[in-house]
């Protein structure tokens, strides 16, 4: 909250006119923190924003678009500053621009700090060098305490906005610009006040940012136990059937052609039988990390079921889609688990759809990749095979890969 001297600029209302503010010199200094405090509450505003603004917004656009809420809040406070003398005012600026700091980041304290100095240096007076300064220090706080966070915990904490309101007595050093005899003056009359009421500030508006981190948090965690299979950290079958909707979706209306894979891990209950579910786990989560390496970053990798997992392959035909599922089970049949001192290999089956456009809808399509994986087992599995749809669907027959049948044997 920092402070300055006359002359009061024309922008501030005066003692005696409407909306003047009381002049706290003399008056009980419960008074003074209780201004304060008001000032600070009506911020409240800030918090809000900051808690609608957060699960719509990611990356450098969230920091900006911080920095101007938290700048616009450091200019609402400074539109109604506490009088702690003839010409010497408190405010909240500084409290919002270190919070803007430690939960926007740099950028945001940068811009919001700003926004702040530029509406106090075209505000003039004596008191531009303290006001300049004390912004200075808010920010600096504020950027020092996120880097501490990032590097501590990644998350900001009570216990971190603690720290910050401890350290926010160090703004009151811009003060240093103005005559000594007013910086006594000021010290001996409300300089606890105002630090207590900047600590109470950021402690109040902390704490409300903070519970906002957690809801939001704890909403991004339910979505993702909808759409996320925990295990294998793949998105599950719900997520497989919302891509693929929107996948032939897009078929339908711009013929973009896509292949849907249909991937099962060859004897499966074999492997959980003979060394117990754990590895079977381990299977799982092996077979997953290959899909996601032997994939493209526009390909969806989902398990859709126990030992059953799909992948859709955007702006891809039968023929790629073929050359995609067989690098991934010769991959596969490379691999190698190892469990107290058991090495333990497997092996997929998978089934291909063929160009969507031979199929008269999203589940035949879907059918089509099933029965190809369906025939894929019944002739040794460890294999890839393609379905080919005809006219009638009905006589449609899948089309296994003409290679050398390698059978799994976990």
């Amino acid at each position: 909250m920092p402070v300055f001297p006359h002359p009061v600029p024309a922008w501030f209302p005066q003692r005696g006119g409407p909306g003047s503010h009381r002049r706290f010199q003399g008056a009980p200094v419960f008074d003074v923190f209780i201004g304060l405090l008001h000032n600070t509450g009506m911020l409240a505003l800030v918090a809000v924003a900051y808690g609608f603004l957060l699960p719509r917004l990611q990356g450098m656009t969230a920091q900006i678009v911080m920095g101007l809420v938290f700048g616009l809040g450091a200019m609402l406070s400074m539109l109604s500053p506490v009088a702690l003398m003839p010409g010497i005012f408190a405010d909240s600026r500084s409290a919002i621009i270190m919070l803007a700091g430690v939960f926007g980041g740099p950028v945001a304290a940068v811009i919001s700090g700003g926004i702040a100095a530029a509406w106090r240096f075209n505000a003039g007076g004596m008191g531009v060098g303290p006001g300049l300064a004390g912004i200075g220090i808010a920010m600096a706080l504020g950027v020092a305490a996120h880097a501490f966070v990032r590097t501590v915990s990644r998350t900001v904490r009570f216990r971190h906005i603690a720290v910050l309101a401890l350290a926010s007595p160090l703004v009151s050093l811009g003060a240093l610009f103005l005559p000594w005899s007013i910086i006594r003056e000021l010290w001996a009359e409300s300089g606890f006040e105002v630090s207590l009421a900047r600590m109470a500030g950021i402690l109040f508006l902390g704490t409300i940012m903070l519970e906002h981190q957690r809801r939001i948090g704890a909403e991004r965690r339910v979505r993702q136990l909808a759409y996320l299979d925990e295990l294998s950290g793949l998105p599950n079958r719900r997520s497989f059937y919302s891509h693929l909707t929107r996948e032939w979706n897009r078929w339908e209306r711009y013929s973009e052609n896509f292949v849907v894979v249909l991937v099962d891990i060859d004897r499966f209950k074999v492997v959980n039988d003979t060394y117990g579910h754990p590895t079977g786990d381990l299977v799982i989560q092996r077979l997953a990390r290959v899909m996601l390496e032997e994939s493209r970053g526009a390909d969806l990798v989902a398990r859709t079921g126990g030992e059953e997992f799909g992948l859709i392959l955007p702006y891809t035909t039968s023929a790629s889609g073929y050359l995609v599922a067989e690098r991934i089970r010769a991959r596969v049949e490379r691999e190698v688990v190892i469990v107290d001192d058991h090495r333990i290999s497997f092996t997929i089956s998978l089934g291909v759809c063929a160009d969507v456009g031979g199929y008269a809808s999203m589940n035949k399509c879907l059918s089509g990749a099933d029965r190809a994986l369906y025939e894929a087992k019944n002739i040794g599995r460890n294999t890839v095979v393609i379905d080919t749809p005809s006219d009638t669907e009905a006589d449609s027959a899948p089309r296994p890969v003409q290679r050398p049948v390698l059978v799994g044997t976990a």
